[in-house]
């Protein structure tokens, strides 16, 4: 849960660091360049173990994605522990927990990667069938696009281990960032530096991040931001939440500087590197967010990426999916997704609680429209709808699992709007509407769309609070656990209630789902989503249980091999 932390202090900043040489080497850069900056405040470094440091064992295609090397600092940053984090760009999650950003990327290295090898030779002339280590997935791939018959070798530790192992008999080389080995003046020790167009970095590679909390302290972070890193970095993650991988997926991408713009070198594979594409567009600024997001579309659609955490095949082990909201909102997409083969997780975001003024006692003598845009409403008003439906009142939901809500107590709807409160204002309209009575039971948070259409189509509308929505105040620390350990494929948001109460409920567990695919229940929870700075991967065509699940097949790729 978030914690909102203190101001500044006094004139003596915390900056939060990993214990790694490298990590070390990063924040004593950064440190000087804050001093210069603000040479009237003082900075010292705080290192803060992260579970990846913890775990040396585990492969980082198993933990790797969902803020192992970050989710540590984010805590310290949130609980105003650190003034600010230091980390290295690449292992930033795609999505950040509520409160927090990355104010400054002061620095950027080569971003390319490297050959380090025994032998002193490239990639290509090593000898054959090579033990190449990498504990990169996105290496592993472009390594056998380029060396079929390349073995490839689990390799983890800090860089000094990794380099030390290059010497060993039991690999024929390893790879490694250039940025890392450069910054570790170490730079003689590269035997190849592998170029971009055949061998695409991991997107933000060799750039530093520092991350702190929105206000005061980021703006002390800002003085030492460089524009043309912040630029071509951005483009690059914006690549990486589009397709929706954490660092487990096979996706790389770097963006550079051209006359005329920026160019863009992406590259994606699916899980097991069966297929690799690769494509490269120029960028203006008007539009690069845009075409960044239809050229994920796009590559995800050529390598039908098989969405697994964990590498394995979706036939093998379900796809997990997190589904947000109340109890009521999730029950019928659980026993359809279930049906469809997926396993599901309910993170209960919001409750739904009876409305602050009884619905009889608002509702006017003459009425001809009553409008119900959700099943929440139900038990809330069943008593006034049956004596509106015999005083002859006519019925228009929002939806069929509304329709089913009220039919079930012999109330037979005129209308049902399957698109949405969109939809059911056009069909209304349609149908007439001028000089009519509506009542519009509605949600305490309900926008005001419907009301303010149908009374600009002459309608008079009284709005009445039908029921309440109820944030969920904490999480259950099973599920946490469950979500921190980047099992969620899919997460789904069926309002945008449900979008506030998730960054609020997960804080910096938020970046354990930065591998996930997101899809919205329709446009309206999409726009919350994306106001909260959470990425949007697919929208349902219709809010039912069948169109939602249909959303997150679509997502996952039409290749998925579900049972239907």
């Amino acid at each position: 849960m978030n914690v909102s932390p203190p101001s500044i202090r006094s004139d003596q900043l915390l900056v939060g660091t990993r214990g790694s040489a490298l990590a070390l080497a990063q924040t004593g850069m950064v440190i000087r360049l804050l001093q210069i900056a603000h040479p009237d405040l003082t900075f010292s470094q705080s290192i803060v173990s992260t579970e990846g440091d913890r775990d040396k064992t585990s492969p980082l295609t198993m933990i790797g994605g969902r803020g192992v090397f970050t989710s540590a600092l984010q805590e310290r940053l949130l609980s105003g522990d650190i003034d600010l984090a230091v980390h290295s760009a690449k292992d930033v999650p795609s999505i950040s927990p509520s409160g927090l950003e990355i104010a400054a990327f002061p620095d950027r290295e080569d971003p390319r990667d490297a050959l380090i090898s025994r032998h002193g030779v490239s990639l290509q002339e090593l000898p054959r069938q090579p033990v190449i280590g990498t504990s990169s997935r996105r290496r592993a791939v472009q390594i056998l696009a380029l060396r079929p018959d390349a073995i490839i070798r689990e390799l983890r530790g800090n860089i000094d281990t990794r380099l030390r192992k290059a010497e060993s008999h039991e690999y024929d080389a390893i790879i490694l960032a250039v940025a890392g080995v450069t910054r570790m003046g170490w730079t003689d020790r590269i035997t190849e530096f592998l170029d971009v167009e055949r061998f695409t970095p991991s997107p933000a590679q060799g750039a530093i991040a520092v991350e702190a909390r929105i206000g005061d302290v980021a703006d002390i972070a800002l003085a030492i931001d460089q524009r043309h890193v912040s630029n071509a970095v951005r483009l690059e993650r914006r690549f990486l939440r589009a397709v929706g991988g954490g660092c487990t997926t096979p996706i790389g991408a770097h963006a550079r500087a051209t006359p005329s713009g920026m160019v863009l070198h992406a590259m994606l594979a699916d899980d097991r590197g069966d297929r690799l594409v690769r494509d490269r567009i120029e960028l203006n600024p008007l539009t690069s967010d845009d075409a960044i997001d239809q050229l994920a579309a796009q590559m995800l659609s050529d390598t039908r990426l098989q969405w697994s955490t964990h590498g394995v095949k979706p036939e093998r082990q379900p796809v997990t999916v997190l589904m947000t909201g109340s109890s009521l909102q999730v029950h019928g997409l659980a026993s359809e997704l279930e049906r469809r083969g997926f396993e599901t997780l309910h993170l209960e975001t919001i409750r739904i609680g009876a409305p602050t003024t009884s619905v009889a006692d608002l509702i006017p003598r003459a009425t001809d429209w009553v409008v119900i845009t959700s099943p929440n409403a139900e038990p809330y008003v069943r008593a006034s709808l049956i004596g509106l439906v015999e005083s002859g009142a006519r019925l228009a939901v929002v939806g069929q699992r509304t329709a089913s809500a009220i039919q079930r107590h012999g109330l037979v709807p005129d209308v049902i709007g399957e698109g949405g409160a969109s939809s059911l204002a056009d069909q209304l309209i349609d149908r007439g509407i001028d000089g009519a009575t509506v009542v519009a039971m509605v949600s305490d948070r309900a926008h005001s769309e419907l009301a303010d259409r149908l009374q600009g189509a002459g309608a008079s509308v009284q709005v009445i609070e039908a029921y309440r929505t109820v944030p969920v105040a904490s999480a259950d620390r099973e599920l946490i656990d469950r979500i921190e350990s980047g099992v969620c494929s899919v997460v789904t948001l069926a309002s945008p209630s449900a979008v506030e109460s998730l960054k609020h409920l997960l804080g910096s567990t938020l970046a354990a789902l930065s591998g996930a695919s997101f899809v919205a229940i329709g446009e309206t929870t999409a726009k919350a989503m994306r106001d909260h700075d959470l990425p949007v991967h697919a929208i349902a065509q219709s809010p039912t249980a069948e169109s939602f699940a249909d959303a997150i097949m679509t997502s996952l790729g039409s290749s998925i091999g579900f049972r239907t």
